[in-house]
């Protein structure tokens, strides 16, 4: 019980000890409060600083992928007319030599001896046609075409050689101006690309900078809410402070009470307790055997008080 006893003095005891020590502590966290919230609303312009900032960057990277959607528009406008002219071009060229081929074709059949002849037949009347050729020479030609070819006459073969000639000019001429639309067009292209690339980009940096913007915004709510509580800190100092010191007072007494009481009584028991009884030595039986080896003696040293027993 005295053991038990002296080890809840000494808890108490220590919990004492951490109670004072936190009342010492009171004015050091005072001043840690005051700190804290003077540190809080130190920051905060840094932050609201840092939205302008950043703000200033968004407003900067939307100008930017404005500039740079209205320049790959044009870019891309521009390359969509030049690739209308050259795709054009190349169209009658095409048009052109398939033609010229369907002529090579029937100057060695007869127009009208396989489907295929009927099919380049009217294919050389509509390019004819498309590409106003002399109507004299080409109705002339296409009744040529209609024979077989040793039949045909010399004045025939003069006839489409002419006729090869009038549509190997427009031909030339298609040649030519796509070739000079190649470059031109190729440049279109990747200028319409990098404009494209940089408003891509653009769009990406735009991206960036909100999110930047944003996070700025929080860090700023943050500060704000870190000034909210650090102000509430101090203010609850004075009532944390008397939680401190009645908690102290009330250890404090809670010792004092158990060593006036418990402490102090058990000592008065311990007093009180009388005084040990010597211990009674117990004497040893003989065994049989001694004390009948025993029994003569004494009866010759004591026969008178053996036979009165």
């Amino acid at each position: 019980v005295g053991d038990l006893l002296q080890t809840i003095s000494v808890a108490m005891q220590q919990a004492v000890e951490e109670a004072q020590g936190q009342v010492d502590g009171v004015d050091a966290d005072r001043s840690a409060r005051h700190a804290a919230l003077a540190a809080a609303q130190d920051a905060l312009p840094t932050l609201q600083a840092a939205v302008a900032a950043q703000q200033d960057v968004e407003a900067a990277a939307k100008a930017t992928l404005h500039e740079a959607n209205e320049k790959a528009a044009v870019a891309t406008e521009a390359e969509s007319r030049g690739k209308f002219s050259y795709d054009q071009a190349a169209a009658q060229v095409a048009e052109l030599r398939a033609a010229l081929e369907a002529l090579a074709a029937l100057k060695g059949a007869s127009a009208d001896s396989s489907k295929e002849g009927k099919h380049q037949h009217k294919q050389l009347a509509h390019v004819s046609h498309k590409y106003a050729l002399d109507t004299t020479l080409v109705e002339a030609v296409l009744k040529v075409l209609r024979k077989e070819p040793d039949t045909r006459q010399s004045f025939d073969v003069v006839s489409l050689g002419i006729f090869e000639e009038s549509l190997s000019k427009p031909l030339k001429d298609f040649e030519e101006r796509l070739q000079l639309h190649e470059a031109p067009q190729a440049e279109k292209a990747a200028a319409a690309r990098a404009a494209t690339e940089a408003a891509e980009a653009a769009e990406g940096a735009c991206g960036e900078s909100e999110a930047a913007v944003k996070a700025a915004k929080e860090a700023e709510r943050d500060g704000a809410q870190a000034i909210k509580a650090a102000q509430k800190h101090v203010g609850k100092w004075l009532h944390d402070t008397k939680v401190v010191m009645d908690g102290f007072d009330a250890k404090k007494q809670a010792l004092e009470s158990f060593r006036e009481r418990p402490l102090k009584l058990f000592d008065e028991l311990k007093e009180l307790q009388p005084e040990p009884e010597p211990v009674e030595e117990v004497e040893t039986e003989m065994p049989p055997a001694a004390d009948a080896a025993l029994v003569p003696a004494v009866a010759e040293c004591d026969a008178p008080a053996l036979a009165t027993a």
